[in-house]
This record gives structure tokens, sequence and C-alpha cells, in this order.
């Protein structure tokens, strides 16, 4: 599922290479960096490369419009949780929409930018950063509290080559899955991971702080809030993370 790897010592960002030459590379084409100058994050935020760390885009495109492509960021995260499991690293789990966290802490984000073509095709980029070690002079540039592989699991020696084939092979299985996965199943196996779920948090909705339980995301990728005795649910556009808070439009 993977036909072509990139691999750049120093880049601006693996997303924007494969956004480039007019969305021509072929499903699961990769491209990893060792450093990114200008990474991306989510809503124009910049991914901070850390001194130790595994960055990748994957390419793929569906022949056809899907009107849940939303969800894929769900799948990509479990996918990659599950695959980190396998390789010893455990008790990682998930923060809405994009995020995987350990104890609190951000691990690795995930970034899906997308082409819709005239023929009805969509073409895809899916961005990955994970840290593998995050020193003090990473933490001084980076405006949120951080976590590492090292600190999941401190006695298992990193391969770095091995981490990131399996980390990739996660992220192509995810997007040839994807077309014909169950979003009822999508979002009871996020649910089982959301580290928030069944959490009560300070949201701001229509600039009015209210008190919320969160319960995880419905069959159309929507967030649940239960507030003013029932279950409200908001589009990933309408929800805005800044730093530990939900924030919503």
């Amino acid at each position: 599922m993977i036909p072509v790897i990139q691999i750049y010592e120093n880049i601006d960002s693996t997303n924007n290479i494969l956004m480039k030459k007019n969305c021509l590379y072929p499903n699961g084409h990769t491209c990893f960096a060792e450093k990114q100058t200008h990474g991306k994050g989510m809503q124009g935020k910049t991914w901070i490369t850390t001194k130790n760390n595994i960055c990748f885009s994957m390419a793929w495109s569906y022949e056809n419009h899907l009107s849940n492509i939303h969800m894929l960021n769900f799948l990509v995260a479990i996918k990659l949780v599950n695959a980190l499991k396998n390789n010893g690293y455990l008790n990682i789990k998930i923060k809405w929409p994009n995020d995987l966290i350990f104890n609190g802490l951000k691990l690795a984000g995930i970034l899906i930018e997308s082409v819709y073509k005239k023929n009805s095709k969509i073409y895809l980029v899916i961005g990955v950063g994970i840290n593998i070690e995050v020193d003090i002079e990473d933490k001084k540039k980076i405006d949120q509290k951080v976590s590492d592989l090292i600190s999941v699991n401190p006695e298992k020696l990193v391969n770095k080559n091995k981490l990131a084939a399996y980390l990739a092979g996660a992220v192509a299985e995810s997007l040839f899955e994807f077309a014909e996965y169950e979003c009822k199943k999508l979002s009871e196996e996020w649910n089982k991971l959301d580290n928030y779920y069944n959490v009560t948090r300070i949201v701001s909705i229509n600039n009015r702080l209210i008190k919320v339980k969160l319960l995880g995301i419905n069959e159309t990728g929507k967030l649940c809030c239960f507030h003013d005795k029932k279950i409200n649910l908001y589009n990933i556009n309408e929800v805005k993370i800044i730093k530990d808070e939900f924030l919503c439009n």
C-alpha cells in the first residue's frame, strides 16, 4: 500500500511536498522528514519539530465524494494508538479531534488537507507528527504541555525506522479501509479511547461559558456535549481546542 517513500533531512513541510505537483502522487506515496521548518498544525498553527521525532505525510485519493470524510481523522488516530500499543506503548489516549495524548499531555498530532477535483475525486494528504524525545529547549518553544514516547515507556529502546514503518502502515491501513468503514463502529472505537469521555468541562457556546459533560462523538462524528438537560451536538468546525479547554464558536 506504500509504493514510494521520500526522505528529507530538512524541509518546510511534508504535507507541502505532497500537496504540490497538481496532486499527481499515487495512493500511499509517503514523505518523511527528520526536521520540518514550517510543520503544520490545526487551524493554521505550527507543529514544532522536537529533538527526536517522527514526521511524515501520506497521499491518497478517493474516486467519489465521501460525505463523512471528516471522520477519517478519527480512524487515523485510532489506528495509530493501536500501532503504538502493539509496539509496547500503552495507555495512550485520544483528544478530540486529532491529538494523541499520554497522561493528559500531547504526544502526537494529525493534520488532513484535501483538494476536491473536477472529476469528483478527492485528493488527501495526511500528516502525522509524533514526539520520540522532548528536551527542555523543545518545551520552551511549544505553547502547550507535551509528552514523548520515552515517557510512555522509559524501558523501551526506540527503533526509529521500525516504528516509522509501523505508523506509516497504520495510516495506509486507515486510508485503505475508510470508504467502507462502518461509522457506528468507528464512533464506538473512538469513545473507548477518548481521554475526556464522560468528563465535565467548561465550554463557551455563543459567548456563554457553561459546564458540560463530554460524551465522545456520535455516528456522524459530531462532538456530544450534555448540557441544558439534553445532549447537544457540534460539528468539528464549530469547536476549537485551546490548550486543554474546548471552546465553541
